[in-house]
């Protein structure tokens, strides 16, 4: 089933105005061309700009269901938390990174029909974020900011384990969910470039194990 198109100003933090689907967004008064959807491979660097992943997750991270309390944030094997860079900006503006939930063990990346991105929240998290859904996934938008290098920590991200019965049913299949729980975090980012053009990169983590017997 193709995705439709998401129209939304490009993600400058914060977004300044709405999403608005019928019409092109705008940036400085430029009209500025739709996103990607989130099916669509993108490139990890492009030109003077990448987007690379300073501190990988570790391989296994206990999601926790919609009936129960979170399992908290995604946490790198020292204990620490996942770091992501965007390198070569020079621009003044924050810009918004995009983190949702993707599939590991497939071809091509795609969002997890079982899984999605958790907002974390608490005392001890640092890192802002905010919440979408674009179509029927699940995406959190982080700050990256020019003071802090364009880098960020990413201690705001858990994983949501959905009902296998729903979406087996809503695909009009069965038993896959139990097989499918192997994820990656995917990191977006949409850098607005002078005439209106946007430069779109993707990163994406290792693969997570998120079953019920991973560690916690």
């Amino acid at each position: 089933v193709k995705s439709e198109t998401f129209y939304m100003v490009p993600a400058v933090w914060p977004l300044t105005q709405p999403v608005n689907h019928a019409e092109r967004p705008t940036f400085s008064g430029l009209p500025m061309a739709p996103l990607p959807s989130l099916e669509r491979a993108l490139p990890s660097q492009s030109g003077q700009y990448e987007l690379v992943i300073h501190q990988q997750p570790r391989s296994h991270h206990r999601a926790h269901y919609e009936t129960e309390g979170s399992r908290g944030a995604v946490k790198t094997p020292n204990g620490g938390h996942p770091e992501v860079q965007l390198r070569g900006y020079q621009g003044m503006d924050p810009l918004g990174l995009q983190v949702f939930i993707g599939t590991a063990d497939e071809k091509i990346l795609k969002p997890h029909a079982f899984y999605q991105v958790h907002r974390i929240t608490g005392k001890t998290v640092t890192t802002p974020s905010l919440e979408r859904m674009i179509t029927r996934t699940k995406v959190l938008e982080i700050p990256l900011e020019p003071k802090n290098h364009m880098r960020v920590m990413i201690d705001c991200v858990g994983i949501l384990k959905l009902r296998n019965a729903d979406i087996e049913l809503r695909n009009g299949e069965t038993d896959i969910g139990r097989k499918n729980t192997r994820v990656r975090l995917v990191f977006r980012v949409h850098i607005p470039e002078p005439g209106g053009h946007l430069v779109s990169l993707q990163v994406t983590s290792h693969r997570i194990e998120c079953s019920q017997r991973s560690a916690q």
